[in-house]
């Protein structure tokens, strides 16, 4: 059964997924829009799309149900299952399904790093201004604390990759071939 990972942007989730093949990183936003062909859409161009960039967003008549199929489906193939932590829009969809998850998310003294972070992605201004303030982190921080689901805060200089390994509580990373 999957570890499931709620992960606030910009701690690593992707970079995670790209790097071990007993982790899935089940961003929201294909399943929440609908893209044609968004697999094969650049990096550049899906951080956009995550950002609320000038791409046009069609909402998918399907979400959250295709979404929570999806976390489902692959409970049982992955030992990491990464997934979004809006407290709005996504946790309660979770909960509802009874899908146990942990989250993960920047002290609040990280959040310079990560407004670095979603600017090096390339992010849209409005995205990083919103996602990296200090306010928005403090009005969000006591919604996902109510949730009552565990909370791991990294700090600066830390990533969902670097606290996966670093804690023999996790299940062990498996290499993608070549690397």
């Amino acid at each position: 059964m999957a570890h499931i990972i709620a992960g606030f942007g910009g701690i690593g989730k992707t970079t995670l997924a790209k790097k071990y093949k007993n982790v899935v990183d089940l961003e929201s936003t294909p399943y929440k829009y609908i893209f044609p062909d968004y697999d094969n859409l650049d990096t550049n161009t899906k951080e956009a799309i995550k950002g609320k960039g000038a791409i046009k967003k069609v909402l998918n008549p399907d979400f959250p149900n295709n979404y929570i199929a999806a976390i489902k489906e692959n409970m049982d193939k992955y030992d990491y299952i990464l997934v979004w932590c809006h407290p709005d829009e996504a946790l309660p969809h979770l909960d509802a399904a009874g899908i146990d998850y942990e989250l993960f998310l920047p002290t609040r003294d990280a959040l310079d790093e990560y407004r670095q972070r979603f600017i090096n992605r390339g992010n849209c201004p409005e995205y990083v201004n919103r996602v990296s303030s200090k306010e928005d982190y403090d009005m969000r921080l006591p919604q996902f604390m109510a949730t009552g689901k565990p909370i791991v805060f990294l700090g600066p200089g830390e990533t969902l990759t670097s606290h996966l390994q670093n804690n023999p509580a996790y299940a062990t990373l498996i290499p993608r071939n070549g690397m």
